[in-house]
């Protein structure tokens, strides 16, 4: 019986230590959470402005004399995969619905960038042509991250070494739900491109010297950064968020095992307290 109650005690102890740690790290990724809406509203004014720039003068651009890569398919049937995950685990089920998403892709054709050491380790399972990888990194991502993967798509897809340029993510819904998704960012969307004759375009509010054409190239490669740093975002926030989740279900279960662990330990307790007082009393009889 006493090794019983040893053996309860330590049990106790190790799930209250268990709660203590899930909970710092549950109040770790609310704080990283909070962090991270606070740069995507910073950047959020930026972001707007940029895109609805670049879709009114796409709108007012003669794109039959135009010509952008960002804005045309290219010949090549190869595809660029740019997919985000965590460098961790203990994110509830985000990796494995991440290594679902990626086993349903067709990789026979397909270059791929990960960003996250869990979707590295997961392209070596699949044995993909895995080009480069970069760590997401335990803190909010920099935007030269952003640089980096600019690098290489205009490597292969400015170049014309692949034909579209795809982002495997997790899209932050809510705190409770994050989806996976994949999404093209290259060539820019038909629906952006392409004006809508049944409804008339009104003119910009604005002139634009020299030519709408020549602004257009400067402004497409911005265009792609605030897209791709989005999306970069929704992965890190989808991330602390399945991780805030996954610890506060961790730091329950544990307290529940705690409780009923103590309530075993208290009967198993009382029942000995008592056999020791029923022996006296034989003993005194």
């Amino acid at each position: 019986m006493a090794e019983n109650l040893f053996l309860l005690k330590r049990r106790i102890k190790t799930a209250k230590n268990i709660a203590q740690i899930a909970k710092a790290m549950e109040m770790v990724s609310a704080s990283k959470i909070k962090r991270a809406q606070l740069i995507v509203e910073r950047n959020r004014a930026y972001a707007q402005r940029i895109t609805s720039l670049t879709e009114d003068i796409i709108a007012h651009a003669d794109l039959s004399k135009f010509s952008h890569p960002y804005l045309t398919q290219t010949d090549s049937s190869r595809k660029l995969l740019i997919a985000f995950s965590p460098d961790k685990g203990l994110c509830g089920s985000l990796n494995t619905n991440l290594y679902k998403a990626l086993l349903e892709k067709d990789l026979s054709d397909t270059t791929v960038v990960s960003v996250g050491k869990k979707m590295e380790n997961m392209n070596a399972k699949v044995q993909s042509d895995l080009i480069a990888s970069f760590p997401m990194g335990t803190t909010i991502p920099h935007y030269s991250m952003v640089y980096q993967l600019i690098t290489l798509i205009e490597q292969f897809y400015a170049e014309g070494k692949t034909g579209t340029v795809e982002v495997l993510y997790t899209r932050f819904d809510s705190l409770l739900k994050q989806t996976i998704t994949s999404t093209t960012l290259l060539p820019i969307s038909q629906s952006i491109t392409e004006k809508n004759e049944d409804e008339p375009t009104e003119d910009l509010p604005f002139l634009v010297e020299p030519n709408i054409e020549s602004i257009l190239t400067d402004l497409l490669p911005y265009y792609v950064e605030v897209k791709l740093y989005d999306l970069l975002m929704n992965a890190y926030t989808s991330e602390q968020a399945a991780r805030m989740v996954a610890m506060q279900n961790a730091k329950n279960n544990a307290q529940d095992v705690a409780e009923f662990l103590t309530l075993t330990y208290n009967k198993n307790r009382q029942e000995k307290i008592t056999n020791e007082i029923l022996d006296l009393a034989n003993t005194a009889a």
